[in-house]
């Protein structure tokens, strides 16, 4: 399923040899995983994967937001079941399958499916004082995109449940020691900070990287296929419920 509107909401450039830019730019949606977000993301990572010049992908939203989850019509149509939450598990593990290192820079917020993203790149540098949530308790529903085992694989069981169970929105400054990000800095440190992983990386042979990628991601890989089986099962059940398509539209902005 597709929306009617078919602009742009990525720009990918090449910053350097080795070194691609993919930026989430839609920042009239707030950076929001829409129709067009996701399928253009998937586009774009299986063109760039096919792409042997490149040795590490840069991932980069605007200076607000990073991306934050779901767009309200994206996740009523996971409640009705018209649009298949297969679909956005499916950009997760593109990104973990991605063949090269992905770096993620979150300058701005990244809630809900957004964080899950983040937790798909292999190194994530993020903002001191941009915030960082698992907010889909608070809208009714249970966590997606994976992000059920691959935060507490993160940060731990008990932090995760944390996380989880509350839909607290942190600063990165209180999980700068949680071990969820590489680095935490300020706003206006992140994209160099980035850039300097990126260029050490991008001094590596592809093939070394390539080999290096493929082993490190599998554990989240293999927990993603536990996220694959159970995720979508447990909000169907939370989408059935009396008076959950109120809760979200109650909820959605807070």
């Amino acid at each position: 399923m597709s929306e009617l509107d078919t602009r742009k909401v990525l720009d990918v450039t090449t910053v350097e040899p080795g070194v691609v830019r993919l930026a989430i730019c839609d920042p009239e949606r707030e950076n929001r995983l829409s129709y067009e977000l996701v399928d253009q993301m998937m586009a774009a990572l299986d063109d760039l994967a096919a792409d042997q010049s490149v040795k590490v992908l840069l991932v980069t939203g605007t200076k607000d937001i990073w991306c934050a989850g779901g767009t309200l019509r994206m996740l009523k149509e996971m409640a009705s079941g018209e649009y298949d939450e297969r679909r956005l598990l499916a950009l997760s593990d593109r990104l973990l399958s991605f063949p090269v290192p992905v770096i993620g820079a979150l300058e701005g917020h990244a809630i809900g499916g957004g964080l899950a993203l983040a937790l798909c790149c292999d190194l994530t540098v993020a903002a001191d004082r941009s915030r960082y949530s698992v907010n889909s308790a608070n809208m009714g529903f249970t966590p997606a995109m994976g992000l059920s085992v691959l935060l507490p694989a993160a940060v731990g069981h008990h932090f995760a449940s944390e996380m989880i169970f509350t839909g607290k929105y942190y600063k990165g400054r209180e999980l700068a020691d949680r071990r969820l990000f590489n680095a935490v800095v300020p706003a206006d440190e992140v994209l160099a900070r980035a850039f300097d992983l990126a260029e050490q990386i991008a001094e590596k042979p592809r093939y070394v990287l390539e080999l290096l990628k493929e082993t490190l991601a599998l554990p989240k890989r293999h927990l993603l296929q536990d996220a694959i089986a159970r995720e979508p099962l447990m909000n169907r059940i939370c989408f059935n419920q009396p008076g959950s398509d109120a809760l979200l539209d109650q909820t959605y902005l807070n």
